[in-house]
């Protein structure tokens, strides 16, 4: 059994084993057909693929499109509102430019928001927009070109997908690029761009540019949102023979720097600079003065917007740099044009490229800028365009309660700004601004001129243009005095004319290449300035100087308020870069004679960075006049100081609120500190020539003001701003300083403090002036000045300068109190004079307390201890002799623990 049993299981395995045997060699060939099909299927696919096209066809993407020929051609979806754009092949990899303006809302209609040097390049499907990089040459054929190469590389500004190709080209959607935010506006209009609802208004196509629109919406979460069309000129670069011109330090362009690495070792500098100039070319160019080539003149148009009544004041503003230019070997450079709503410019838009526009805007706000396109490569100017708004031309819209107080901007002064940031114990400060939170005092104040700012210095590094804001105080100045003379408040259109006509100049100046030129109005003596009234004859060296108007005292009419032509330097910038070479001469030899003409005229060049309240030459000044400061501040505080005395008569009119008699009294109390702060600048000051070596008539680098004109400075500030009668107002007219109560959004007549804060008021200009004379910057110059000067020398030292302002500032230390006044006892020491000595007092405080070397020179501080010390004395003494009314004894036992404490802790360790 057991042996029949093993039998039979053998049998039955090897059966199982032939079947299985027999299924594998079945199933074999099924397994090798299917792996056969597998790679049939994977090629097939693969073939599918590679068949498949990378791009939808053409015709199928632009179905319901319509064709704008141009640079780069386009294509418009009516319908969709949604923009192709094709960049031909041959555009690849080549530069063009790329600009953008505001062209409505936010109250900036016109403001230039910068241009750029782009190009397209493609990778991967997608179109990169490149920023090539520029501040480096390239030194092509250099040992140094490859290192340069990797060193410094393009920026990539963004990429957006290829949607579809026209024959060899790409087309991308124009969407995905100006309908987002590609300039970072958002940060300033306080929101995103929402594309969904921002759409195309303006679709221009020509042979070299392209002229977009698009009406932006700025969405601000649940509080809504914000228009603003940002108009776009995208262009070709001009194909010319242009030939770039080197910058001089005497004569102030615009320019664009740039790195040379293959410079030689042994140059001085390895930067290459050129001016910002158009491409002017004579007719004739072997004739010493020829037309300009009709190709390149430059062509401005007024734009159909500017008011009727004063196109003619900017039709001549522009038309004045036709006599420097003829000077200049150049007839006819500048031609006007006007629009109207009728003539054959109607049509033209002042946003496209091809046009240079004078434009009229209404930001509410006193504003004119003259900004101008120049080729980054070469400094080739392209195109520009001036806006000037309409405040320019009424003389009521300064709020002076506003600019009493803040002093300049971080853009007006950025020196002074930054000092007041790391030291803000020195920042002249407002009692009542300190008891109201700044915040909701300007509760009422919009947003425009912060945000206006910031786009400005965010699109313009190279600076901003201040003259209108400036020429608003100046034309509400020259209201009041053509009022003060006829009886009436009301805008005179010749003073007025002659405003628009020199602003309208200094802008065009900008848009030429030329640059701020702040001591060009000290060319010139007051005397001079006052007795010429020839508008033909210019009274100050440059119409790029922040230049002020002159009146009569005696309230005379005046046929010239301000320069209507264009000055000596004006005639010699524009030389500097227009003036073609004669056929033997080199362009370097011409350039050489014309940059030594400033010093051979006695002439100076000094921009925005050598200006400020801290910056040592006190003749490089924003709306100022003539040689002498302090001759400038005694004429303009005579000036004020007769139309306050009798501003009730002419001020105001029957029926009018008294508010008009407070902003009066705001802007002259606000001219008073200017001028005050000009004529302080001499303390310490330090003229700077930019003279060259071998110049005709060179002049030493540095020129310190000299010793008797620092004292003679000294004793007006010690007359007329710290003196006891220095502001003596008439009790009545200060009654009658009313509020204004017109209390809504950004209001021209609405006063927060309806108490008028004259304490406040006058400790402010004072303030002003004490600072000038005891800030660290000053005390260095001063100190400094004893290693300049020849042995036997006059020079005014340390010691002199702080007893000097000491015994001035506390004078009544050595007088008695015998007055009377309104029946009340007059204190020893006015409530004014208090103030100031405390001010002064803190000053000398924060000396002592400095770390000697660090803040201020150590002598200084030991100079101010003693003065403090020597101060204690003194005020010992006079509570000693006793008979003090209880403001002045509270005043002096103050003062004199205060000063104790200071000594004390200025010793510690």
């Amino acid at each position: 059994m057991i042996a029949k049993s093993k039998a039979s299981w053998i049998r039955q395995g090897w059966s199982t084993l032939l079947l299985i045997l027999l299924a594998v060699l079945i199933a074999t060939p099924t397994v090798s057909f299917a792996d056969d099909d597998a790679k049939d299927a994977k090629e097939a696919k693969k073939k599918k693929k590679e068949d498949k096209p990378d791009f939808k066809p053409f015709e199928e993407v632009t179905e319901g499109y319509e064709l704008i020929e141009g640079f780069f051609p386009l294509y418009y979806n009516k319908k969709t509102d949604d923009m192709l754009a094709v960049i031909p092949s041959a555009m690849v990899g080549k530069d063009f430019l790329m600009a953008q303006s505001m062209t409505s809302g936010g109250g900036m209609t016109g403001f230039p928001l910068g241009h750029r040097l782009v190009r397209w390049e493609e990778f991967n499907k997608k179109m990169i927009l490149v920023q090539p990089e520029l501040r480096h040459l390239k030194a092509k054929g250099s040992d140094v070109q490859d290192v340069i190469d990797r060193t410094y590389t393009d920026s990539v500004l963004l990429s957006t997908p290829i949607v579809t190709k026209r024959g060899g080209d790409a087309v991308i959607d124009l969407d995905s690029i100006l309908k987002q935010d590609f300039l970072g506006l958002g940060r300033y209009f306080g929101g995103n761009m929402d594309s969904s609802i921002s759409k195309w208004v303006k679709r221009k196509g020509f042979k070299d540019n392209l002229e977009l629109a698009v009406e932006a919406v700025f969405m601000s979460g649940g509080s809504g949102g914000t228009k603003s069309v940002i108009h776009y000129s995208i262009s070709r670069l001009p194909e010319t023979d242009y030939k770039p011109r080197d910058a001089d330090d005497r004569v102030g362009y615009f320019m664009t720097a740039r790195k040379n690495w293959a410079a030689d070792h042994d140059d001085r500098t390895i930067f290459k600079r050129n001016i910002h100039r158009w491409h002017l070319r004579k007719s004739d160019p072997k004739q010493a003065v020829s037309d300009v080539h009709p190709d390149d003149q430059i062509v401005f148009y007024i734009e159909k917007t500017v008011p009727v009544k004063y196109r003619r004041y900017i039709r001549e503003g522009i038309e004045m740099w036709n006599v420097a230019f003829e000077k200049a070997g150049i007839r006819n450079a500048i031609q006007v044009r006007q629009q109207t709503d009728t003539n054959e410019f109607a049509n033209i838009d002042p946003e496209d490229v091809n046009y240079n526009f004078f434009r009229w805007i209404v930001s509410g706000r006193a504003f004119a800028m003259g900004p101008s396109r120049a080729n980054p490569l070469t400094g080739q100017i392209l195109d520009a365009d001036i806006i000037m708004d309409d405040s320019m031309a009424r003389t009521w819209s300064a709020r002076y309660d506003r600019m009493l107080g803040q002093g300049p901007t971080a853009a007006e002064d950025p020196k002074l700004n930054a000092f007041w940031d790391a030291h803000p114990e020195w920042r002249p400060t407002s009692a009542m601004a300190n008891l109201i939170p700044e915040s909701v005092n300007n509760h009422n104040v919009d947003d425009w001129e912060p945000r206006a700012m910031k786009i400005l210095e965010a699109f313009h590094p190279d600076g901003l243009c201040a003259y209108a804001t400036g020429a608003m105080h100046e034309m509400a100045l020259g209201g009041a005095v053509l009022a003060a003379s006829t009886g009436e408040l009301a805008s005179r259109d010749d003073y007025v004319g002659q405003w628009i006509k020199l602003v309208a100049c200094h802008e065009v100046g900008h848009t030429l290449g030329l640059r701020h030129n702040f001591k060009a109005s000290s060319w010139k003596s007051l005397e001079e300035i006052l007795a010429n009234n020839d508008p033909n004859v210019p009274t100050t060296a440059s119409v790029m100087d922040y230049n002020p108007a002159v009146y009569n005292l005696d309230g005379s009419k005046r046929s010239l308020y301000m320069s209507q032509a264009v000055g000596p330097y004006d005639e010699i910038a524009i030389a500097y870069g227009y003036s073609v070479p004669a056929p033997d001469q080199k362009e370097d030899a011409m350039l050489a004679e014309i940059a030594g003409r400033v010093s051979a005229q006695g002439l100076d060049f000094a921009t925005d960075e050598d200006a400020g309240f801290l910056a040592p030459d006190p003749l490089v000044n924003t709306y100022d006049n003539g040689q002498d400061p302090i001759a400038w501040a005694n004429y303009r505080m005579d000036l004020v100081d007769g139309l306050r005395g009798k501003m009730t008569s002419w001020g105001i009119k029957d029926g009018e609120d008294y508010n008009q008699l407070r902003q009066l009294f705001d802007m002259f109390l606000f001219e008073s500190s200017r001028v005050i702060r000009f004529a302080a600048r001499q303390v310490g000051g330090q003229y700077l020539h930019r003279d060259h070596k071998g110049d005709p008539n060179a002049r030493q680098p540095v020129e310190l003001v000299d010793a008797k004109t620092q004292r003679d400075t000294l004793k007006f500030l010690n007359d007329r701003v710290f003196g006891p009668n220095a502001f003596s107002f008439d009790p009545e007219l200060l009654l009658k300083l009313a509020p204004g109560r017109w209390n809504h959004w950004d209001s021209d007549s609405y006063d927060y403090y309806q108490e008028y804060p004259i304490h406040d008021k006058i400790s402010g200009v004072q303030e002003w002036a004490l600072f000038h004379v005891m800030s660290p910057m000053t005390i260095r110059r001063i100190y400094d000045a004893s290693m300049k000067v020849e042995p036997g020398e006059d020079f005014l030292d340390v010691p002199e300068l702080v007893n000097s302002v000491t015994d001035a500032v506390w004078a009544e230390l050595d007088q008695d109190a015998t007055a009377q006044m309104n029946g009340h006892s007059a204190p020893l020491i006015s409530s004014v004079r208090r103030t100031l000595q405390r001010n002064q007092l803190m000053m000398l405080e924060r000396t002592v307390m400095s770390d000697p070397g660090f803040f201020f020179p150590a002598d200084a501080v030991a100079v101010a201890r003693m003065a403090l010390s020597n101060l204690h004395d003194r005020i010992e003494k006079r509570l000693e002799a006793g008979g003090l009314d209880d403001f002045s004894e509270a005043h002096l036992v103050d003062s004199k623990t205060r000063i104790e404490r200071a000594l004390e802790a200025g010793y510690e360790l």
